[in-house]
Parts: structure tokens; C-alpha cells; sequence
């Protein structure tokens, strides 16, 4: 390992611990005040309610684990097709858990159950997945790119219902008011109950794609030869495209979306680094979650409450991914 890497993880280790430990001394309430009453409720003195305990932690671990997530599973899609613009969302992933988390608010199930809307959007992640296997089931040599133009396809479909969906209920403001606030990326409200649902599928998911990193490599090679090579290609694929499932559906429902995120980032440290997944997962890992924690605490210390995590995630993706299209380096950079 190059002395520039190991600087590299130093560096985010350090900014992940030095973000989070202003995010969790960050709040309305002070800090003494708060640290006085988290002690008094971890020695059984008073079960009240409290800020770091009940809300700062929490959402310190949801911003963690969204930003590992996403720039995980963008940087797994781009060695799986090949492509520095990939991103979860090609394969309708991102689509179908939208499509679930909406009819869950429909429903009303969020407000009884407020499990459902991780479970949805996890559901809906792995339905997407489904339809795509049962599809390619018949046909072993299936090009990867069909199984794109699939993916594309399925998503709007089911992009197509969502808004269909959405204007039969357009009068029911308090439903699009919910939505809304959502779709927007917020980490406002984060609970133990998202912790609960995403940790695990977290932690699976990035487990898959750090024991496959030398198989990723090789993918990067071409399906023929990486056949050559000894990896069994529709095996590994499939079971990296399930991680990204997880890793995705966990992210969008915890934080909602969050666009670009899982695309330049992956990117942007491949150019500064490596492509080489064995250093290229892990620094997405650390930096994905140092990124999302320092949007989340530069949102909170300038108190720009019109903004969120997704709108900020994708005025800066937006930006650079313009300054990258105009520099025509897109194509040139990968590998």
C-alpha cells in the first residue's frame, strides 16, 4: 500500500471522528445539559427523553451508515458496467423502493408502523431485483447491457406509476407535503428505528463488496476474461448487485434521496487515488460517510433550513458533473 493511501485513510478516519464529534456536541439544547441528563438516564436515575441518547446518536449512525452505503454500492455499479456514470439507480433499484416507501404513506402505515417505510423501500429494492432475475433466468450468456436497458426500463415504468399514483391522490395535501419532505433527503426525525432496519442490511452489504474486491478487478477485465481467470461471473455479479440492493434500499429509506452522491463520489476518488477496489471500497466507505456527516453538520451550523442533505448532495453532484462533462474526460477516466 502507497504512502498516499495510507495518508488518504488516516485523514478520513480522522475527519469522520472530528465530524462526528461536533455533530453529536451540535444542537439547540447545550451540551453540558445534555450530557448531564444522558448520564442521569444511562445510571436508571430518569427515563426521559433525551437529545444525544434519543436523537443526535441515531442520526450520527444513519448519516454513517447512508454515506458508506451509497458510495459503496455506486462504486460496485461502476465496476459491474463498466462505466464511471453508473450508479444504483440504473437498474431500477432506487425506483422501486420509491414506488413502495409512496404507497406506504398512502396507506398511512408510516404513522402506525414506523418500520414500514425502511421495510418498504428495502421491499421494493429487492422486488426490482426479482424481475430482473426471473427475466435473465433463461438466457446464462445475457449481455450485461440488456440487463442495463432492462433496469432503465423497469424504472420508468415504475417512475410512470409513482406520478400516476401521486396525481390520483394530488388533493391530499398532507400526503404530498410527506412525500415531498422525503423525496428531499432530510435527516430530520432520524430515530433508533432506522438505525434498527439499516445497520444490519449496512454491514451485510458492505461486507459482500469488501470480499469481493479482487473479483472486481478482474471484472473490470471483461466477462470473457474473467471466465478465463476462474471467476464465475453470473455468481459474483449477482451476489454484488444484491449487496447493492441491500445497500441502497437501507440508504433510501433511512435518509430518502440523495442524488449524485453514489455517482461522483465513487468517481472523484478513483481519479485522486486508485481504481484498484481493493483501496478504491474502503475509501469509498470511510469517505462516503465523512462526506454526508460534514454535509449534515455544514447544513446545521449555518442553519440553512431550506436546504437538505439531498438538495445539497445534488447542487455539488450537479456541478461537478457538469464541470466533468465538459472537460470530456468522463469516458478516458475509467480504469
Amino acid at each position: 500500500m502507497s504512502t498516499k493511501i495510507k495518508y488518504a485513510y488516516i485523514c478520513l478516519g480522522l475527519l469522520i471522528v472530528a465530524f462526528s464529534a461536533t455533530l453529536l456536541a451540535t444542537g439547540q439544547i447545550a451540551w453540558a445539559e445534555v450530557w448531564r441528563g444522558a448520564l442521569a438516564r444511562i445510571s436508571g436515575e430518569t427515563g426521559a427523553w433525551n437529545a444525544l441518547l434519543d436523537e443526535r446518536i441515531p442520526r450520527l449512525i444513519v448519516l454513517l451508515c447512508t454515506g458508506a452505503s451509497l458510495a459503496a454500492s455506486g462504486a460496485i455499479m461502476q465496476s459491474l458496467l463498466q462505466n464511471p456514470l453508473a450508479a444504483p439507480t440504473i437498474l431500477g433499484l432506487t425506483a422501486g423502493s420509491s414506488l413502495m416507501v409512496v404507497l406506504v404513506f398512502i396507506t398511512g402505515w408510516h404513522v402506525v408502523y414506523s418500520w414500514s417505510v425502511p421495510f418498504a423501500a428495502i421491499l421494493g429494492s429487492l422486488l426490482v431485483l426479482g424481475i430482473l432475475s426471473l427475466m435473465s433466468r433463461h438466457q446464462e450468456r445475457r449481455p450485461f447491457s440488456e440487463l442495463i436497458l432492462l433496469g432503465i426500463a423497469i424504472a420508468t415504468l415504475l417512475l410512470a406509476i409513482q406520478q400516476t399514483v401521486l396525481y390520483a391522490f394530488r388533493d391530499n395535501w398532507q400526503l404530498i407535503q410527506v412525500v415531498t419532505e422525503w423525496e428531499a433527503g432530510s435527516s430530520f426525525d432520524r430515530s433508533w428505528e432506522h438505525v434498527h432496519m439499516q445497520l444490519p442490511l449496512t454491514l451485510i452489504g458492505l461486507a459482500v463488496c469488501f470480499f469481493y474486491r479482487n473479483e472486481m478487478n478482474i471484472l473490470s477485465l471483461g466477462d470473457e476474461e474473467a471466465r478465463t481467470l476462474g471467476v464465475d461471473v453470473r455468481k459474483v455479479r449477482w451476489r454484488l448487485i444484491l449487496s447493492v440492493s441491500l445497500l441502497s434500499g437501507g440508504a433510501t429509506a433511512a435518509l430518502g434521496s440523495v442524488p449524485f452522491f453514489g455517482l461522483i463520489l465513487p468517481h472523484l476518488l478513483r481519479r485522486l487515488f486508485s481504481s484498484n477496489h481493493r483501496v478504491l471500497i474502503p475509501l469509498c466507505i470511510f469517505g462516503g460517510a465523512a462526506t454526508l456527516v460534514a454535509f449534515d453538520l455544514l447544513l446545521r451550523q449555518t442553519q440553512l433550513h431550506f436546504l437538505t442533505i439531498g438538495n445539497l448532495s445534488a447542487i455539488f453532484g450537479g456541478i461537478f458533473f457538469l464541470f466533468l462533462l465538459r472537460r470530456k474526460t468522463l469516458i478516458s477516466s475509467f480504469g
